[in-house]
Order: structure tokens, then sequence, then C-alpha cells
């Protein structure tokens, strides 16, 4: 016991053998690497009115907010693989693909309907899905006509009352949503009924989603509902492109405009929705970039910290394949199981870059939120 003492000690004491380098010398050995060229040359504008500059110490980190805004007990987040269903016999086909996805490691599916199901087709879509184990979010043009039809369907699916999922119904009307929403309290509880796109990581993207959501609010609030309920029908799905560290303290800088939005409604615990990131890894026309893009544009979503990713496949979803589902799905695997970055909660707080950058992301888009 005494020599584990004295090796703590040593290891404390360590730093004190090496002088201390100032913000100064940074500076100055950053010049001198430059040739001359001042160090805010290094700057990026990231965007109109906000530039951040790549050198950051502790000295230079004033915000007040420094630390993670996260209330989670984990990082753990759901793999999600997205299936297209666009005629009648896609159906049992695509049955098929969600039952393999699911036996190798998926744990979200995100069903996209061109085609409207009649109750057979969708029974015949998630035959053999758990539903009380698997996290499904529904989307599509064919749904957004036919609304509350579809939500009886999926009603009378086996165990339906068990389905934790969501909805994206696009611009839904606020009678279509009350309507919606009274019928699933009782028939399918745990569904989400509000989806806000967030498509790009700019301070706009930010305060147009959190004044989305603060005008659901109003309306739900004065139709009887609580703040907690409220939450309980929202998610929020972040586009992920390839600027990392953006990416990263855009959705950082989510939760603290969402923490600032509870408290404005004095709100009596902290509670957030679900957070769900896309990668926009299928842009590029060379497959090989777009599988290493897909790595960091997961990695960004996965340390600001989600609850659930879903990874395109490189050769983009119409094209999907069994080699490029695999490709796109080992890519969370191998940052759950070998990175472990599901372990780890917001591993990113502390980092004076990435804490500067959510701060000014967060500023700025609660600026343009008040002057909504």
């Amino acid at each position: 016991m005494t020599k584990e003492i004295t090796n703590m000690e040593h290891t404390q004491n360590l730093f004190q053998e090496f002088e201390a380098v100032t913000t100064e010398d940074w500076l100055a050995a950053i010049e001198k690497f430059l040739k001359g060229k001042p160090v805010d040359s290094l700057n990026w504008e990231i965007e109109d009115e906000l530039v951040i500059s790549p050198v950051h110490r502790q000295a230079t980190t004033t915000t007040q907010y420094l630390g993670s805004a996260d209330l989670a007990i984990n990082n753990n987040w759901n793999i999600c693989e997205a299936f297209l269903i666009q005629t009648p016999s896609d159906y049992s086909t695509v049955n098929q693909l969600i039952l393999d996805a699911l036996s190798k490691g998926a744990n979200a599916l995100i069903l996209n309907f061109e085609h409207f199901p009649s109750l057979n087709e969708l029974s015949l879509l998630l035959k053999g899905v758990l539903l009380d184990l698997v996290h499904i979010h529904f989307k599509g043009a064919a749904l957004l006509s036919n609304t509350k039809v579809f939500l009886e369907h999926l009603a009378q699916i086996t165990n339906a009352q068990a389905l934790n999922g969501s909805c994206d119904f696009g611009n839904i009307t606020k009678e279509e949503l009350l309507l919606c929403s009274d019928f699933c309290a009782t028939a399918i509880p745990n569904l989400k009924l509000i989806t806000i796109a967030i498509p790009n990581s700019s301070s706009t993207s930010l305060s147009q989603a959190i004044d989305t959501a603060n005008q659901w609010i109003l309306f739900l609030l004065d139709k009887g509902m609580n703040i907690e309920q409220v939450t309980h029908l929202l998610r929020f799905e972040f586009n992920i492109g390839e600027h990392y560290f953006v990416e990263l303290s855009s959705i950082r800088a989510f939760k603290r405009l969402w923490l600032g939005l509870l408290e404005a409604y004095q709100a009596p615990k902290a509670l957030f929705p679900t957070l769900h990131a896309s990668t926009l890894s299928d842009q590029h026309e060379n497959q090989y970039w777009n599988m290493i893009t897909a790595t960091t544009q997961a990695m960004a979503s996965a340390i600001a910290g989600v609850n659930s990713i879903y990874v395109r496949p490189c050769s983009g979803l119409n094209q999907a394949d069994d080699f490029t589902r695999r490709i796109a799905r080992n890519v969370q695997h191998l940052l759950q199981s070998e990175s472990y970055l599901n372990r780890v909660i917001d591993p990113a707080s502390g980092a004076y870059y990435i804490e500067n950058l959510t701060a000014a992301l967060t500023k700025k888009a609660w600026q343009q939120f008040c002057e909504l």
C-alpha cells in the first residue's frame, strides 16, 4: 500500500520538473513555424460573423459552460439501418433484409415508404421483428396524406403497444397532430410524432430547430400537456457533414440550447428529446472516399452523444447491396466494440477548441432564436 501511495505522489508531481510554457511562448513558436505569418492567418470563418482560432488554452477559454451538458448515464446509441419500400412486392423482400440486418447487429430501423402499406403488407414487413427490442422510425412521402390510417394499421400489429418508435409526417398540421396524439396515447404510447430536421451544423439550423420546438411546446402546453409530455413526442434529426469538429460541436451546442429552452419554461427537471444523426457519407462518386467519410461522421455523432446513428451505405440507399450495408453497419460496431465510444459520456468535454466552438455556436444560435 505504501508503495502505491508513493507512486501516486510521484505521478502527481511529475510535471513540476518541467518549466511551464506560456500562451505567448506557444504563439511565438507557431509564428516561427509559419515563417512570420500571424497566428490569426490560421483562423477559420465557419460562417458569417463566426470565426474560430485553432489555438486555445485554458487562459483563452472563458465560457462559463465548460464541461458536458449531458445528463445520460452512458453513451450507448442504436445502430440504424434504412430500407426503402417502393412497390407491393417489396414488403416480403425488405422483411428478409430487415431480419438479416437485425441478426448482424442493427437494433434500429428506418422504414421509408413510397408505397402506402395495407394492414397485411405492414404485418408482412414487420414479421419476426421484436417491437419491444427494436426502435423503428417511419417516414416517407406515402405516409404524409394518410397519417391517421397508417397509425391505425400500426396499432393492430402484434405487440404494437410495446413499440418504441418515431414518425416523420412532414409538415403535419396542429389539428392532425392532436388527433394522432390522442389515438397513440393508448394504442402506441411510446411513439414520437414530431420529427424536426436540422439540415446542417450552422447556427441558423440550430436556432430554427429550437424555434420550431418552441412553437410546438407553446401549442401543446396550451392544449393541456406538460413539458415532459411534449418532450416525449419530439425527435431531432441531424444531418452530419464533413466538418468534423463543427458537426460534433453543433450537437453539443444543441443540448445547451435545449436546456436553455427548458429553463425558460421552468421545467421541473431536465429531459432531453430523442437525438438522431444521419451521415451524409454517400455524396462522393468514389465509394472508398465515402467509406472513410462515414467513419469520421459517425465518430462526430457518437462523441457528441446521440441516441441513434444511421450511416448511409457508400453507394447510396437506392444502390445499397449486402456489401455496402455491411460496411456501413460495421463502422458503428467498430466505434462501439473496439473504440468503446459508447462507454464514455461526452469525451470531448474540456477540450478547449471544441468547448470554444460549442460556446460560439450556442451563443449565436440563441441570439438568432431570440430574434425569430
